[in-house]
C-alpha cells in the first residue's frame, strides 16, 4: 500500500479529468489503479477517509483541495463539501459514509467493519453516533469522553483489541473537533488523558497491519443475552462478542442519540423541520435531519435481513440497553415490503 501527497497548483482552472491532481510525470498506466482523495487533511471526514484507505491497504494519492478543484469536484460528485474520492475508474464520490460503503462493496476481501453480526451492528451504531450526534452537542460530549476513555483503557479500541471503522470516526472527531478547541482539550487532558493519543494509536494499528477480527483474544466480553443462539453466521470462526465495558457506552448512545432518532423520525413523518425533545437535560430544539433517518433505517434493514436466530441475538444484546426500539421502526415516509420482518 502506498500513498502520495500531491500539489494541485498546476491544475488550477483545468477540467477535472481522470488524472487530475496527479504528478505531471505519471502516465495513465501508472495511475489507472489508484484512488485519489481531495480534501483538507485537518477536516474530520478527510481524516476518517484516509484512515479507512490505509486500513484497507488501498493505494491512493492525497490532493489538497483548492477553490478551482472544489467547483469541479462538487459538480462531479453532487456534493458541496469534501472530501471527495476519485475512483480508479474516474468516478468522483462525495460524502464520507457513502464513500466508505462504496469501498466496502468494491473490496469485500478487505473489511473495515466487523464481519460478524453483533459486532458489525454495534460498530454501525457507534459510527453514526460519533459522526452525526457527538459534534452537535459539545457540552454533553465533554462528559461522554470520560466514559469512552474508561472503556478504551480496558479494551484498547471500541470493539476490542483491533480498530475498525468506528475507531477511525472517533479518532477523526477527537483530532478535528475536540483537541483543537482549547476548553475541550483541557477537559480531555484533565479527565480523559488517554484519548489525546488515540488517533496516533489507530494510525499505528492500521498502518502496521494490527487490525482485523479479534478471534482468539483473551478479554472480558459481553456475549448475547441468555437464551440467544449462536450468531456466528457470516464467519463461523470469528468471535462475535463485544467488550463488556462497551455496554456502558452503548447505554449512553441509546439514551441520547436513539432518543433523538425516534423523535426525528416522527417529525419527518409529519413534515416538520424541527425536533423538540427533552433527554433529561432540559428542553432542546434540533433540526429534523433526513440523513440521520436514512442511516437509522439502513441499520434496521440490515438487521431485518439477518437470519431469525441471528436477529434475535442482536436484539437481545441491544434491547436491554435501549438501543433497539429506534432500529425496529420503519423508515419515515416509506412502506415496508411484506417480506420484511418489521412489517409483522
Amino acid at each position: 500500500m502506498s500513498r502520495r501527497l500531491l500539489d494541485p497548483s498546476g491544475y488550477e482552472g483545468r477540467a477535472l479529468g481522470p488524472l487530475a491532481g496527479l504528478s505531471a510525470g505519471a502516465g495513465e498506466g501508472a495511475t489507472a489503479m489508484r484512488y485519489a482523495v481531495y480534501g483538507d487533511l485537518g477536516s474530520r471526514d478527510a481524516i476518517a477517509l484516509v484512515l479507512g484507505l490505509d486500513a484497507m491497504g488501498l493505494d491512493f494519492d492525497f490532493v489538497a483541495e483548492t477553490p478551482a478543484l472544489s467547483l469541479a469536484l462538487a459538480s462531479r460528485a453532487g456534493r458541496d463539501a469534501g472530501p471527495y474520492l476519485r475512483t480508479p475508474e474516474g468516478f468522483v464520490l462525495g460524502e464520507l459514509a457513502a464513500i466508505l460503503d462504496h469501498l466496502e462493496r468494491m473490496h469485500p476481501d478487505r473489511p473495515w467493519r466487523p464481519t460478524t453480526p453483533v459486532r458489525r451492528i454495534c460498530g454501525r451504531l457507534l459510527e453514526d453516533w460519533i459522526e452525526l450526534w457527538l459534534p452537535l452537542w459539545p457540552e454533553r460530549s465533554a462528559a461522554i469522553v470520560e466514559g469512552l476513555a474508561a472503556h478504551l483503557a480496558r479494551s484498547g479500541f471500541l470493539l476490542g483489541r483491533k480498530p475498525w471503522r468506528a475507531d477511525a470516526a472517533l479518532a477523526a472527531w477527537l483530532e478535528a473537533d475536540v483537541l483543537v478547541d482549547p476548553a475541550l482539550r483541557a477537559h480531555v487532558e484533565a479527565r480523559a488523558p488517554g484519548l489525546i493519543a488515540f488517533g496516533t494509536r489507530v494510525r499505528a494499528a492500521v498502518r502496521g497491519g494490527g487490525r482485523g477480527d479479534a478471534g482468539g483474544e483473551k478479554r472480558e466480553v459481553a456475549a448475547p443475552r441468555p437464551g440467544a443462539q449462536s450468531v456466528r453466521s457470516a464467519a463461523p470462526a470469528d468471535d462475535d462478542a463485544i467488550p463488556l465495558s462497551l455496554l456502558a457506552v452503548l447505554g449512553e448512545l441509546a439514551h441520547d442519540y436513539h432518543g433523538y432518532l425516534e423523535a426525528n423520525r416522527a417529525a419527518l413523518a409529519e413534515g416538520e423541520e424541527r425536533v423538540e425533545l427533552d433527554l433529561g437535560f432540559g428542553p432542546m430544539v434540533l433540526p429534523a435531519w433526513p440523513e440521520h433517518e436514512a442511516r437509522r433505517a439502513a441499520i434496521g434493514r440490515e438487521i431485518a435481513g439477518l437470519p431469525a436466530a441471528t436477529r434475535r441475538a442482536v436484539r437481545q444484546m441491544l434491547e436491554p440497553l435501549g438501543a433497539w426500539r429506534a432500529l425496529a421502526l420503519p423508515q419515515a415516509g416509506g412502506e415496508l415490503e411484506l417480506g420484511d420482518p418489521r412489517s409483522l
